[in-house]
């Protein structure tokens, strides 16, 4: 037991706190089973350890015992926290924190130890706390609670009673000076309680010592002198002190400690004034409610003993009959008299019970010795009120009479108490009758207003049927053309239709007949509406068409435009109330009404959009030439030549881009590219298109709001109702409606598509042009909501990208079939040429169509197109040439001439689409110029640069100073080298290489050299890479003049040419040398 406490204090409370002290010190500990659960496969042993925090606090882990032999926690409790303990039996206990817990141990001893120090740290800890005790022997709660107390209070009743000498410890005296005494447990958790002494009738009344004789005129002041000051708040006087002190161990097990005087000796009653009775009968019973809330057993006193009963409300009466009664007076004044000499005696007094005897006067701890006085005196003003109180009641004739007039009283008020009753019941009887009556009274009232409602909707009904003969003159007779007339007709329509959804559900023989003859009006009216309206619909578009088929004649820069249909909207739509009057009324007849004006509008929008699509046909400029946006080889016109032709790379030119705005306002008849003429047709069609949708949708009300001629004319609810109700159409209507769109503008999609292929036959590269506008168009057309026209648009973006798919291929072909042609290199490629200007073409087109699907496409087809130009550069290269040194500079002549023109043109048109491609190019031309220029500089200057790079062959294994050892490198061989290369022969050389250069490069530049001033023409190709052999001469003039420096340096051999030299041929052949 010893080694495993060592072992559990070293696993678990072995650590310190900054101050170095233990953080917890170990108290106890148990052994217990708990139950693992099903899956834990029966019992698991656990460890209950009991400790003290250096705080104060107490703590209970559970912990288990690990396979190395030491302790872990696993769960930690606040001792504060512990509510209940219960003993099931010796090897098994209940504990009560957050939750109950059952635990099992293996030894009884071992568990009791346990408990009993849990309790102890319990009360230690948490004083204030209940804590409720079950399964405990009675013995063991009585030693349990003598050791609380010799724990707490170093001494024993029996040694104060006595009076023998007794010296408190230091611990006691300190407890008794600081106060800390800690608060017993409250009876009713613990099961023991302190039982204060009550007034038994079998003490005698005369049981106290001689000495404690006190004078008459003292006793009324002497319950103003031990009162404490806490008497008006109602809690108990007497101090737990005295209490403790004064407790007596129980007689047996069922018994409880009773507390009495100390002194049981006699003396004879004396009489007390009613000042002093009923003071003191108010501290007795203060101090038994006190005790009456706090103790739960308490013990009970004789129910005759009715003396002990205090009223506060009754105290006057009963002084009064008391006075009346003996002659006696109560004068307070007497007492405050007194208060001297009862001050005078107090010493007498605490020599006669030999309180002033040296081993209680003499003590250091004055506080101890006070406070033994109190509960002395306490004590014994207790017995004094019993005493008193007893006697006054035994030898006083007049409390007979008050408790007869008490008895009388609480005779009455039974009698008065029984006869409340008896009327409570005749009153809930009566009660529930009352109720019953109002209930039917309320149900009649409520049927009496239903009637009334019902009486007055039946009559509202018989009105609402009846219709005046006045109105159905009206709806047969009345004009259809003026505006009041249609007013009119409006409200006698309105007088049918209520007649005729007020009987829509009506049974009555009564109105069955009228509402009979109602329908026959009714469908009269609704032919006599459909003959007239479709009249006027046919007269109406032939009135709109005129003679120009609809259309506005140009004026001025201003096309032809379609003539607007406003008038005809306006003159329509007067009738819409009485449209949807037809369409709830008579639904067959607001069909046939619906396909009439569907045909109606169809010719009319048919006739004006062609004559539009004839009229801007006109408008459209052809292409200049069938091949001059194409990469075919074939030749051009004299025209196509004279605005395509070749330019040097390097003069200023304006991009096509420049432009695009000054073509866009200068723009006349027949000189319009086809994508601004589709453009102004869409601008005609797609507001003639919506503002088609937005009339039908009022005017025969297609759509989806559900609004109704109740609705329109502001009838009451009932007949919004009843027209809600019987407002959905038959499945042929609705397919009817829903297909308005298709049946006016049905013939719009075959036309857009052949005027569409009109204008692209006069120039297939505005198709382009032509998408974007359709694009943009359709991002409005979705906006706006209009499924007709989106899914036209759809269908035509659709086809459109397909044609310009088949467009791109057909340009690729035409570059691969160039390449597969030629059979010599003729300069720059016509593909090359012809590049830019398409490039140029097509970005004209893209003005603003950044975020459109088109942007996209072109590029994808400016990547496609571009690589098929590469490619087909790169295999016309390899064509070229006779034999491999020759065919090799002709692939770097063919390359970077056309990679020169491709860059020169491309670049300065400033298209962010096109710029990776014309990095792309560059890198190709410097390649192939950096190749070109080491084969031309080679055949010239071909023994010197063999030399020098078998020099800088030998330096990799040959130190600088040996190469002039060698005998291929030595000095003589230098010297014969430096001498076949002077000033004189170096002009000779460079003239011979502006010559084969300028003939490989001939071809691209046209004229390339001036005959004037023998120089090359600016701008040319010729320029950069003359320039280019002029930077590769320099440089490996220099490299020669480093190696001579490194390995020649002490033979006195240099260059017989300078880097002057270089520069001033080179020059020769510039212009303006």
């Amino acid at each position: 037991m010893a080694d495993q406490r060592q072992r559990i204090i070293a696993s678990v409370f072995s650590r310190r706190n900054a101050s170095g002290n233990l953080e917890e010190t170990y108290v106890s500990h148990v052994k217990i089973w708990e139950d693992a659960g099903p899956e834990g496969g029966g019992r698991k042993p656990r460890y209950i350890l009991l400790s003290q925090a250096s705080n104060g606090s107490g703590f209970l882990h559970k912990s288990k015992l690990n396979t190395n032999g030491s302790f872990s926690v696993g769960k930690t409790w606040r001792l504060p926290e512990l509510r209940a303990i219960q003993v099931v039996n010796p090897l098994s206990f209940n504990i009560t924190l957050s939750r109950t817990y059952r635990w099992q141990t293996e030894n009884q001893l071992d568990q009791a130890n346990f408990l009993d120090a849990v309790i102890q740290l319990f009360r230690l800890v948490a004083p204030g706390s209940a804590l409720q005790l079950e399964g405990f022997q009675e013995s063991q709660k009585s030693s349990d609670s003598r050791a609380a107390q010799s724990s707490l209070w170093p001494f024993t009743p029996s040694i104060v009673d006595r009076g023998s000498d007794f010296t408190p410890s230091p611990t006691t005296q300190t407890l008794l000076r600081t106060g800390s005494i800690s608060r017993a447990p409250s009876p009713t958790t613990t099961s023991r309680f302190v039982a204060y002494p009550t007034n038994n009738p079998r003490d005698s009344p005369t049981t106290r010592p001689p000495s404690l004789s006190i004078p008459p005129q003292l006793s009324g002041s002497r319950s103003k002198l031990l009162r404490p000051s806490n008497a008006d708040n109602g809690l108990p006087i007497i101090n737990p002190l005295t209490s403790r002190i004064h407790e007596k161990p129980p007689q047996n097990a069922d018994s409880t400690s009773v507390i009495s005087s100390p002194y049981q000796t006699s003396h004879r009653p004396r009489s007390l004034s009613p000042a002093s009775v009923r003071t003191r009968t108010q501290l007795l019973q203060n101090q038994k409610n006190s005790l009456s809330t706090t103790a739960e057993p308490v013990l009970r006193r004789d129910q005759n003993a009715r003396i002990s009963f205090y009223d506060l409300a009754n105290q006057a009466t009963l002084d009064r009959l008391i006075s009346e009664g003996t002659g006696m007076s109560v004068d307070p004044e007497g007492e405050d008299e007194n208060t001297s000499a009862t001050m005078a005696t107090v010493e007498d007094m605490i020599e006669g019970y030999e309180w002033a005897s040296d081993d209680v006067i003499t003590r250091k701890s004055s506080r101890g010795a006070a406070d033994l006085i109190e509960a002395r005196l306490l004590d014994e003003l207790m017995a004094l009120e019993k005493a008193n109180i007893h006697s006054f009641l035994e030898f006083d004739d007049r409390i007979s009479i008050v408790l007869k007039y008490l008895d009388e009283a609480v005779s009455e008020l039974d009698n008065m108490d029984s006869l409340v009753s008896s009327y409570k019941i005749h009153l809930n009887t009566v009660s529930d009758d009352i109720f019953y009556i109002q209930s039917q009274n309320r149900g009649l009232q409520v049927q009496t207003q239903n009637q009334r409602a019902l009486l007055a909707e039946l009559e509202n009904l018989l009105q609402t049927v009846n219709v005046d003969q006045g109105s159905l003159v009206l709806l047969t007779q009345e004009s259809l053309e003026k505006p009041q007339s249609i007013e009119r007709l409006e409200e006698a329509a309105a007088q049918l239709y209520k007649a005729l959804q007020a009987g829509r559900d009506t049974d009555m023989a009564a109105t069955m007949e009228r509402l009979q003859e109602y329908r026959t009006h009714n469908a009269q009216f609704c032919k006599r509406m459909f003959d007239f309206l479709s009249i006027m619909f046919t007269a109406q578009s032939t009135l709109l068409l005129g003679d120009t088929s609809g259309m506005n004649p140009a004026s001025g820069h201003n096309k032809p435009t379609l003539v607007s249909h406003g008038e005809l909207e306006a003159y329509l739509g007067r009738y819409s109330g009485l449209v949807l009057y037809l369409k709830e009324m008579d639904e067959n007849v607001y069909a046939k009404l619906c396909a009439a004006y569907f045909s109606v509008a169809s010719g009319l929008h048919s006739t004006q959009f062609k004559t539009l699509f004839s009229t801007y046909t006109s408008f459209v400029k052809k292409s200049p030439g069938s091949h001059d946006h194409s990469f075919s080889s074939t030749p051009t016109t004299g025209a196509s030549k004279g605005a395509t032709g070749m330019r040097r790379a390097g003069t200023i030119m304006r991009s096509p881009i420049e432009g695009r705005n000054r073509d866009k306002d200068k723009v006349t008849d027949g000189d319009s590219r086809a994508s601004e003429v589709f453009r102004l047709v869409l601008e005609q069609l797609a507001p003639a298109i919506y503002r088609e949708n937005e009339f039908i949708t009022d005017f025969l009300q297609i759509n989806e709001a559900g609004l109704t001629f109740a609705d329109y004319m502001g009838l009451d609810n009932y007949f919004r109702r009843q027209a809600a109700r019987a407002a959905s159409l038959s499945q042929p209507t609705l397919k009817l409606v829903r297909g308005s769109m298709d049946l006016i503008f049905g013939f719009l999609p075959a036309e857009l598509k052949i005027w569409l292929d009109s204008v692209l036959e006069k120039d297939k590269l505005e198709i382009i042009g032509i998408i974007v506008h359709l694009e943009r168009f359709l991002v409005a057309a979705q906006d706006r909501g209009n499924q007709f026209f989106v899914a036209m648009l759809e269908k035509q973006h659709v086809r459109l990208k397909g044609i310009f798919e088949r467009y791109v291929k057909g340009q690729i072909t035409d570059i691969e079939q160039t390449k597969l042609s030629s059979k010599k290199r003729q300069g720059v490629a016509h593909f090359v040429k012809q590049f830019p200007t398409y490039v140029g073409l097509v970005e004209n087109q893209l003005v603003g169509a950044d975020v459109l699907e088109i942007r996209a496409n072109v590029n994808a087809a400016y990547e496609k197109i571009v690589q098929s130009i590469f490619d087909s550069l790169k295999q016309m290269a390899k064509m070229d040439g006779e034999g491999e040194d020759k065919g090799q500079l002709n692939y770097h002549v063919i390359l970077i001439e056309n990679m020169h023109h491709f860059v020169a043109e491309t670049s300065i048109l400033e298209a962010g689409s096109v710029n990776a491609f014309c990095r792309q190019a560059e890198s190709i031309y410097d390649e192939n110029l950096s190749a070109y220029i080491k084969i031309v500089i080679r055949r010239p200057f071909s023994r010197i640069i063999d030399y020098f790079e078998g020099v800088e062959h030998l330096l990799k294994t040959t130190a600088p100073t040996e190469v002039v050892s060698n005998n291929i490198y030595n000095k003589n061989a230098l010297r014969k080298i430096v001498r076949e290369y002077n000033s004189k022969d170096l002009r000779k050389h460079v003239d011979a290489l502006f010559l084969r250069v300028g003939k490989h490069f001939a071809e691209a530049s046209g004229k390339a050299t001036s005959e004037e001033s023998g120089g090359i023409v600016p701008g040319t190709v010729l320029v950069g890479v003359w320039k280019a052999c002029e930077e590769e001469l320099l440089r490996i003039t220099d490299l020669f003049k480093k190696r001579i420096a490194q390995c020649y340096s002490d033979t006195g051999i240099n260059l017989e040419y300078t880097t002057a030299d270089v520069e001033a041929a080179f020059r020769r052949h510039r212009i303006g040398s």
